[in-house]
């Protein structure tokens, strides 16, 4: 599973943050909490694959297991996700 600051850091490539922040009208906030906090929303993390022609799907399922905290139910999740990797 690859993590939603790494679609991020593809994203930031493909075009600068403010670009992203005004075409998703978004704040600049938003990407600094996410860098902060490690992750994306799987909302910000959907329409950033939608815009890099990645599965949105994907990254937001990434995105809500990212946001989870360690349970048994979560690592049983991961390890289903991991084994049906497309």
């Amino acid at each position: 599973m690859s993590s939603t600051i790494e679609l991020l850091e593809m994203a930031l490539k493909s075009k600068r943050a403010a670009t992203w922040c005004r075409e998703l009208n978004i704040s600049t906030a938003a990407f600094a909490q996410a860098k902060k906090r490690g992750r994306l929303s799987p909302l910000l993390a959907g329409n950033i694959a939608i815009d890099l022609g990645e599965s949105p799907d994907h990254w937001m399922a990434v995105a809500a297991l990212e946001a989870e905290r360690e349970s048994p139910l979560r690592d049983r999740l991961l390890a289903s996700f991991n084994r049906h990797k497309p």
